[in-house]
């Protein structure tokens, strides 16, 4: 019995994918290059971004980067960037699961554990909102602390980047596998002819 992600998989077609890349690529512009995004929140803090960015901070480093925010960039922050912040997560992940899943379906084998690795763009979009949730309960009780709220959700910080390195990884080397087999299956098919 394939399992539901696996099953999910299947269902995948290039034109999904492209759909998702859309919808990814206009999420992805809102969020970091539109004036109600992270373009829009560097000109109100003098260059001062989000903590998304950062990876595995400390409370007081969490802290300092907040007040370095002014308090129009925490509201900015918070009524601008977050709302967006909630749909973009999904945006990507659907854009690395059907991607992932198009080319292991050229790559990998039926039963291969390669499969397995889809639970991984799910995995993302959990720690994305956890480090959401984190980011925005620090930004509503500042200048009040949560100290930690701040280190746990600078550890997820670090650990979505880590899932999305990796599924950038398998997805360059089940690349380089298909692209080996398909020059070879065409040299193969030269020879032959």
């Amino acid at each position: 019995m394939k399992s539901s992600i696996i099953a999910l998989s299947e269902k995948i077609s290039v034109k999904k994918a492209l759909i998702s890349t859309l919808v990814f690529a206009i999420l992805l512009w809102l969020i970091d290059f539109s004036p109600i995004g992270v373009a829009g929140l560097l000109k109100i803090t003098d260059g001062v971004g989000i903590l998304d960015y950062e990876s595995r901070y400390t409370a007081d480093y969490a802290y300092l980067w907040l007040e370095s925010m002014t308090e129009a960039g925490r509201y900015f922050h918070l009524t601008r960037i977050m709302p967006l912040d909630i749909i973009y997560p999904p945006s990507l992940m659907c854009f690395m699961f059907s991607w992932l899943s198009l080319i292991l379906k050229k790559s990998a084998k039926e039963k291969s554990p390669l499969w397995y690795s889809l639970i991984l763009p799910p995995i993302y979009l959990l720690l994305d909102w956890i480090e959401n949730i984190g980011i925005t309960a620090m930004l509503l009780k500042f200048p009040g602390r949560l100290d930690g709220i701040a280190v746990a959700t600078g550890i997820v910080t670090s650990v979505k980047k880590a899932v999305v390195l990796l599924i950038i990884i398998l997805f360059i080397i089940q690349l380089t596998v298909f692209l080996i087999r398909k020059i070879k299956g065409d040299a193969d098919a030269k020879v032959k002819g």
